[in-house]
């Protein structure tokens, strides 16, 4: 395997940009240790429809583990706000997608700004294994761990590599940065006002069924409609009901909020 040098972004990591037709914007963010890749059916799409689609790189992502092991939670804020920022100098209207951390930083953002909509994919505000709440105290000891991750069939020698590099391995400290943003969200869903699509699912190993329920309950009433989906692992538009959560967002972010 060819080793990646640290500034050399994986081509599945690619950061895109779709110009639209609509004056409306949709700003697509990928989780923890995750990949713009995961998202390039959703967002061609969504520009199908006419939406101009920004899918960027958090930092540290999408390179190799030197490179993520310099970044931390202000990082990956402060690059998704200037994403945010510019989008809402040029458009109408901006609508945010955000899968697990990313959901978590689209709260964030949305209790700052003010998105027409968002879309939260297995939202990052619960996590399933108890030691991730311990993380910010175990940074002090521990640097990393390692994690039982095998290639599944059919992934590309991209994402291989990147698997080698971000889910082999915990990395605590950026563990830990993810719960400061988890527990920064929490303090603020009460001043989230955008309507808010919620999505989780019963088979996925990572973020519990109770992250819509914490969300919902944050939100006060607000619109919000939550999606609980029977079969989907936790990157939800990768698994077997992509289809229909790829569906479901595009018909929130055009306003079709009724129900089935």
């Amino acid at each position: 395997m060819v080793a990646v040098q640290e500034n050399e972004i994986n081509k599945a990591a690619e950061p895109r940009f779709l110009t639209g037709s609509r004056n409306h914007a949709v700003l697509i963010i990928h989780g923890f240790t995750g990949y713009p890749g995961e998202f390039y059916e959703l967002a061609e799409e969504l520009n199908s429809e006419g939406y101009t689609v920004s899918l960027p790189l958090l930092p540290g992502h999408g390179r190799n583990v030197e490179a993520f092991r310099k970044t931390n939670w202000r990082d990956w804020l402060n690059h998704v706000e200037a994403e945010y920022e510019a989008l809402d100098a040029k458009y109408g209207k901006v609508s945010i997608v955000g899968l697990s951390m990313g959901g978590v930083l689209t709260l964030l953002l949305s209790s700052r700004f003010s998105p027409d909509r968002i879309a939260l994919l297995a939202p990052a505000m619960a996590i399933k294994d108890n030691i991730f709440y311990l993380t910010p105290f175990l940074r002090f000891f521990l640097k990393k761990t390692s994690k039982d991750w095998k290639p599944e069939e059919g992934d590309s020698e991209d994402v291989r590599r990147l698997g080698v590099e971000y889910w082999s391995t915990n990395y605590i400290n950026q563990i830990a940065s993810l719960r400061k943003l988890q527990i920064m969200a929490g303090k603020r869903l009460n001043k989230v006002q955008a309507p808010a699509l919620i999505m989780v699912s019963e088979t996925d190993d990572t973020v519990p069924l109770k992250a819509a329920s914490i969300i919902a309950k944050g939100l006060k009433g607000r619109e919000n409609r939550t999606i609980q989906l029977t079969n989907s692992p936790h990157v939800l538009v990768s698994g077997p009901e992509k289809e229909y959560v790829k569906r479901e967002v595009i018909k929130w972010i055009k306003g079709e909020t009724h129900n089935e």
